[in-house]
């Protein structure tokens, strides 16, 4: 990646040679453009690829051909939805549970 972006990240070596070889088959396969398209921020061209599913399975059928601007916007939204779920979660365990009906036995 350019920039430096892989400095000081473990993530090239937990996608491992199976993930660097079907990129480039699902590259091709999808003619290099972008098959994710949002909106106003597409530049069409890829060379990059996204997991549709599990980030672990590097599958070509689980892998699709993105732009960097599209691809992105598309893992700031997974992060974002990450966060919402941990606060969400540490919410719930928080609350108190409902206390019970004074007419009611225990």
């Amino acid at each position: 990646m350019p920039n430096g972006q892989w400095k000081g990240s473990t993530r090239r070596e937990t996608l491992g040679r199976e993930f660097f070889r079907n990129r480039a088959r699902v590259l091709r396969r999808d003619g290099f453009q972008c098959q994710l398209r949002y909106p106003g921020i597409c530049t069409g061209a890829a060379n990059q690829s996204d997991h549709i599913g599990d980030r672990l399975d590097h599958s070509e059928e689980n892998m699709r051909a993105a732009c960097p601007e599209c691809h992105q916007h598309r893992s700031s939204q997974q992060g974002g939805q990450a966060v919402g779920r941990k606060l969400r979660a540490r919410a719930a365990a928080r609350k108190r549970p409902p206390e019970p009906h004074p007419g009611q036995l225990r």
